[in-house]
């Protein structure tokens, strides 16, 4: 590359980092305890990126289908012979009720009280335990992590590898309001500093859109830096959150303090969750109300306008995050 074009698309470059043409402009919100616009600190790396799961670096469908599919297998080996359909539909049953009176249990409570109700259509009360119950259900949550790792997104490894190397000093989180966790997957694991989840203690209730599971993140985030023995100011830190979820994780975390990139990938990756029609039959896995769904809808028109970026591959991340920092470095 001769020298007159290197310097044009290096002009070129700050030129479409400083318009936003790659995606809006990073807005800059003070949360209860973050703000992501760095004061005083020159850096062109990302200190914190934090990871939705589902349909973000896997596809949700396939990889309940898996774990469904496997417990259907169990449950028929202890004399269970209900099927996937069956177990969907009490499980929405419970959800339904649940809603009537506006409880909310946890995603592991929901599934054990599903199969509990479908094992007692075929075994004898004597013959259910809460041992057997549990037991029944960790098959199934490890089922649903060797199906992530099988169905990772093929750009998922490079994408995290490429990550690393661009921002060796970073840390990269989960924040997931499921069971699932890149630290039980041996494929991911190395990328992943932390994962919170919308089912720990100190989180539950307060599962995305709820900035209580944000926060969260953001304190483990800080006491990891001081166990390293980095004091750090969180005001300079620059945070990205990368999902799939409009409202969930785009509208949520930048309410918290992020820069947020939008996951709205091609149609290739098979996403289901973020493109739901209340009005349309919904997938095999969603326990989701009609109430619940046309709720979400709103709420991802109005998360629209905290977009940083938005990608449609995941190939097109390690950018998306370069033009953010770049954008957080010209702007301090």
């Amino acid at each position: 590359m001769t020298t007159k074009n290197f310097l044009f698309r290096f002009l070129a470059m700050c030129f479409l980092t400083s318009t936003g043409i790659f995606g809006f402009s990073p807005a800059y919100r003070t949360g209860a305890l973050y703000r992501s616009k760095p004061k005083g600190r020159h850096a062109l790396n990302a200190n914190l990126i934090t990871f939705d799961l589902d349909d973000t670096i896997f596809p949700v469908g396939p990889v309940v289908a898996d774990a469904n599919k496997a417990l259907m297998q169990h449950l028929s080996a202890l004399g269970c012979d209900t099927t996937q359909d069956e177990f969907m539909k009490t499980t929405k049953l419970i959800r339904t009720e649940l809603a009537k009176d506006d409880k909310v249990i946890t995603y592991t409570e929901l599934r054990k009280r599903a199969i509990r109700k479908e094992m007692m259509k075929y075994l004898d009360a004597n013959d259910i335990n809460d041992e057997i119950v549990s037991g029944s259900y960790d098959l199934w949550e490890e089922h649903r992590h060797m199906a992530a790792e099988k169905h990772l997104y093929p750009d998922t490894l490079s994408m995290l590898r490429e990550l690393k190397e661009c921002h060796q000093d970073v840390v990269i989180a989960a924040i997931t309001n499921g069971k699932g966790n890149p630290l039980k997957m041996d494929s991911i694991r190395e990328y992943f500093d932390y994962c919170v989840s919308g089912e720990d203690d100190d989180v539950f209730p307060l599962r995305k859109p709820n900035e209580g599971i944000y926060n969260v993140a953001l304190e483990r985030f800080q006491e990891l830096c001081e166990n390293k023995g980095n004091t750090i100011v969180m005001d300079e830190q620059c945070w990205i959150h990368v999902g799939d979820d409009l409202a969930n994780d785009v509208g949520a975390s930048a309410k918290c303090g992020a820069n947020a990139i939008w996951v709205d990938l091609e149609d290739g990756y098979n996403q289901t969750a973020s493109k739901r029609d209340p009005n349309a039959p919904q997938p095999a896995w969603s326990t989701a109300t009609k109430e619940e769904m046309e709720t979400r809808k709103l709420m991802n028109e109005q998360a629209l306008k905290y977009v940083t970026e938005r990608v449609t591959t995941l190939e097109k991340l390690p950018m998306a995050v370069q033009m953010i920092t770049k954008s957080v470095f010209q702007s301090s």
